[in-house]
């Protein structure tokens, strides 16, 4: 499964995170400076995997201890944001199939 920023949220970059906004529950939320990082790669990114591995690299180095936390850490937050509807899971998209011609 993919992930992709919900279309019913509006958000902007602020000088504090980012700011997000709900139009079809009103909700606000604020996302701090992890928060906010972890916002842009699914952005970007578009999978779990990436995102975790990029922040797990930039944060705990070899560290695998703290690798295990930033995973855990990344999915609860990622796991928070499908509740709110903010954050949506959708099917992967397939590779296009090329056609071949038969000669």
């Amino acid at each position: 499964m993919s992930l992709r920023i919900s279309e019913a949220v509006i958000w902007q970059e602020t000088g504090e995170g980012i700011s997000l906004y709900h139009t079809e529950t009103g909700d606000f939320h604020s996302l701090n400076d992890t928060g906010s990082r972890i916002w842009r790669l699914v952005a970007s990114d578009g999978e779990r995997e990436p995102v975790m591995f990029k922040l797990s690299r930039d944060f705990a180095g070899s560290n695998s201890a703290m690798s295990r936390r930033i995973v855990t850490d990344v999915e609860e937050f990622i796991g928070a944001m499908i509740e709110q509807g903010l954050i949506e899971e959708v099917p992967a998209e397939e590779p296009a199939v090329k056609e071949e011609s038969l000669s």
